[in-house]
């Protein structure tokens, strides 16, 4: 293998894929970048337990000049590291189990990887493909994110850190998302029916679309990845083998109380009453009445607080309530800046936000239990 190209080309390539590189991956290939080269392209690949990810350039002899054929595995820290040193025009040249680096006398000679699986990652789209607008996807992926358990949770099931993306009808797919303790869910139309139910960890659909991704994308998906694809590129992530929870039910219920205000109206007396965060102390005392709404935090052998707001519209009887204030800002962040609409349960076990602009996007939040 040599060849030839400009820098300008192959670094926004190398950082761009460096971002899929797991370097906790405990395989050496799982963190290295794949060069394969021949007469038509120039493919980056990345393989790891997570992604695939491939950027393909046409061989053009302006930008990129062959030589020879060939391909080989480097590590992706070095690599990335070793390519800012070059200024315009660099060479790869593949010599036995070595690839040098070279520009005029600035030269690295870098040892391969041998995995011989590594080039076999199938980036075949699948037949179920379809049209997709990329900020309307990221937008759903952030919306419904919001409700998985992260690293630092307590929660270990890995269940609770996925997203679940299921056929809702003929034109539209469905994003559900729960750590048990609430729970995220909004459509997605679809240009032609669409037969799928996947369940992938968030922290990687959150990777899915960049700052580079066009507008206009193609979605695609098997029994075993989800992935996307547009120039040069496609990116795709690992299904989990898990079964997702059956949450059809959950945001049907009885509806004992209707709240109607504007969010940043709550968000502002949340903040008013927060006067610290802190991780042992995320209980907020909710006192509803016709009259308004009154907020106490309180922080034992620290402080206690008050605020209250009369800006709003109750329906049905006056009631309390203690709500975890870190997942009420969660789900307020991702609801439009306009009204919302807040269900209660007849049992007042439920939550159920939903912003007047935007009803596709729901947001269920358990209360916190009294002792």
């Amino acid at each position: 293998m040599k060849f030839s190209i400009k820098k300008k080309i192959i670094e926004p390539i190398i950082d761009f894929i460096y971002s899929y590189i797991d370097t906790a991956d405990t395989s050496p290939s799982g963190k290295s970048i794949g060069i394969e080269i021949n007469s038509d392209s120039l493919k980056l690949i990345v393989n790891n337990t997570s992604f695939g990810v491939k950027k393909e350039l046409e061989i053009d002899e302006t930008n990129i000049m062959l030589e020879r054929n060939g391909r080989t595995i480097i590590n992706a820290s070095i690599l990335k590291n070793i390519i800012k040193k070059f200024d315009r025009i660099i060479t790869f040249e593949l010599v036995g189990e070595t690839v040098v680096i070279y520009e005029g006398s600035t030269k690295f000679e870098i040892a391969t990887i041998d995995d011989q699986r590594f080039f076999m990652i199938d980036f075949n789209e699948a037949n179920n493909r379809f049209e997709a607008e990329s900020k309307k996807l990221e937008k759903i992926i952030n919306d419904v994110s919001v409700s998985t358990a992260t690293n630092t949770d307590k929660i270990n099931s890995t269940i609770y850190k996925c997203v679940n993306i299921k056929t809702e009808n003929d034109n539209s797919i469905r994003f559900v998302a729960t750590d048990s303790y609430r729970m995220s869910t909004e459509i997605m139309k679809t240009n032609k029916k669409i037969d799928i139910n996947v369940v992938i960890e968030a922290k990687s659909l959150k990777k899915l679309i960049t700052k580079e991704t066009p507008k206009k994308i193609f979605v695609f998906f098997n029994d075993s990845k989800l992935g996307i694809s547009y120039k040069e590129t496609i990116i795709q992530l690992n299904l989990t083998n898990l079964n997702y929870l059956d949450t059809s039910k959950l945001f049907d219920f009885e509806i004992k109380n209707v709240i109607y205000i504007d969010k940043n109206e709550l968000l502002k007396i949340i903040n008013k009453a927060v006067f610290m965060v802190n991780e042992k102390a995320r209980r907020l005392e909710f006192k509803f009445s016709q009259e308004g709404i009154k907020l106490n935090f309180e922080i034992p052998e620290i402080g206690s607080s008050q605020a209250y707001t009369n800006n709003y519209l109750l329906e049905g009887p006056d009631f309390e309530m203690d709500i975890d204030f870190n997942f009420l800002k969660d789900a307020l962040s991702v609801l439009e800046n306009d009204k919302i609409k807040i269900n209660i349960s007849a049992r007042y076990d439920r939550l159920l936000f939903i912003s007047e602009k935007d009803p596709e996007n729901k947001q269920l939040i358990t209360p916190l239990r009294r002792y």
